[in-house]
């Protein structure tokens, strides 16, 4: 089934501003929370999830641009699923629902953290592999047909030795007694009758919440080793320059077995010699002579796909633009929506020598008559 549109979701319209989607966001957010909703909490979190996706795309501005071009695909969420961890505002989920619920209550701020994004509004320990970045550059004619390409990228992989786990033969991972599995420890710094609090990474277990008694000697008790991994891309044609596809899974390994990071595959299309794009619109500027703009042409001019016939008007003036229609770019959210190419006429006018002199001097003269010569070849071609 198709994945509604965010702004129909939030029920706001293409043109509102961040404080309309906030508010908007505000009041379906606690519409829909499990520990809200009068539904089903299997239907009140699928709904809460929905609105919060909404939100996450459309109150970030690079998001919400890469949307309104390119639809869902566009912002990563179409293939792999939104989920809890790429929701970046958090900020916004503690100022709705303190006033709602409040400390005391059942489904406080506790218990929203700790359903969605774990205890405490912390995550758990910090053994999540990195989220790696793959530039791709593409010329405008590979971006127009899409492309498959295998490239190896070079990234933390799991230790074969001890299968991830950074325990040598015989060793045991054990739970870090220092964070008690936590990954994190708190840290409280006393100036006075002040106090501060801050939260570090463990530095026994380095954030991976165990500790190895016997590591492992190839991978040093992390459980993950350097290696370079071939990797299928495949971008959909009509990509843009700054398109960015998410491969979930295919980042680095993560310490002690811990979940692989992200891989982000990010296009770079080169500027094209001839072609200027406009969304899914090419332009391309032709040149063509006097005589060609009054009395008229048939030209074949280059496009994306190849070479096609172009009919000149007579009577074609400088600056006037001509449609191919369907001779732009694909639409990558929907793929039979294809653009035109629109060719700008430039009439260009020869500085005359011996030879074409007093032929121009004539042409004056003539186009000086009632009915000036212009009108008569217009009358004859016409």
């Amino acid at each position: 089934m198709a994945k509604r549109d965010y702004y129909e979701i939030l029920g706001v319209s293409k043109d509102s501003d961040e404080r309309t989607i906030k508010k908007a966001y505000r009041k379906l957010a606690r519409k829909h929370h499990p520990d809200a909703s009068s539904e089903s909490p299997e239907i009140a979190e699928k709904k809460f999830k929905e609105v919060s996706e909404a939100y996450e795309v459309l109150a970030d501005e690079d998001k919400r641009s890469r949307y309104d071009r390119f639809g869902h695909k566009g912002v990563d969420f179409d293939g792999g699923g939104f989920s809890w961890d790429q929701f970046s505002h958090g900020a916004d989920i503690s100022d709705i629902f303190g006033q709602l619920f409040g400390g005391g209550q059942r489904g406080g701020m506790g218990d929203i953290f700790s359903q969605f994004f774990g205890a405490g509004g912390q995550s758990g320990p910090n053994n999540r592999g990195d989220d790696l970045r793959y530039d791709v550059t593409m010329t405008l004619e590979e971006a127009y047909k899409g492309m498959t390409k295998e490239v190896e990228i070079p990234r933390d992989g799991t230790c074969g030795k001890c299968t991830g786990s950074g325990a040598a033969e015989g060793g045991i991972a054990r739970t870090c007694n220092t964070c008690r599995g936590q990954g994190m420890v708190q840290k409280v710094m006393r100036r006075g009758f002040m106090s501060t609090v801050s939260t570090d990474t463990c530095p026994d277990c380095k954030g991976s919440g165990k500790t190895v008694d016997k590591p492992c000697g190839d991978c040093k008790g992390s459980g993950i080793i350097s290696i370079k991994k071939k990797i299928k891309l495949q971008i959909p044609p009509g990509a843009d320059h700054g398109f960015r596809l998410r491969m979930r899974g295919q980042g680095g390994a993560g310490p002690n077995n811990g979940p692989k990071g992200d891989l982000y595959i990010v296009v770079n299309v080169q500027k094209h010699k001839i072609f200027k794009r406009q969304d899914n619109e090419i332009i391309l500027d032709l040149e063509i002579t006097p005589a060609q703009a009054v009395i008229g042409d048939s030209l074949k001019v280059p496009t994306l796909s190849g070479k096609v016939k172009l009919k000149i008007p007579s009577g074609t003036q400088t600056g006037d633009v001509l449609r191919l229609k369907k001779k732009g770019m694909p639409d990558m959210s929907r793929p039979s929506l294809i653009g035109s190419q629109h060719v700008r006429i430039n009439v260009k006018v020869p500085k005359p020598n011996g030879k074409t002199r007093k032929l121009w001097e004539q042409l004056r003269e003539l186009d000086s008559e009632t009915p000036s010569f212009l009108d008569r070849i217009m009358d004859k071609f016409g």
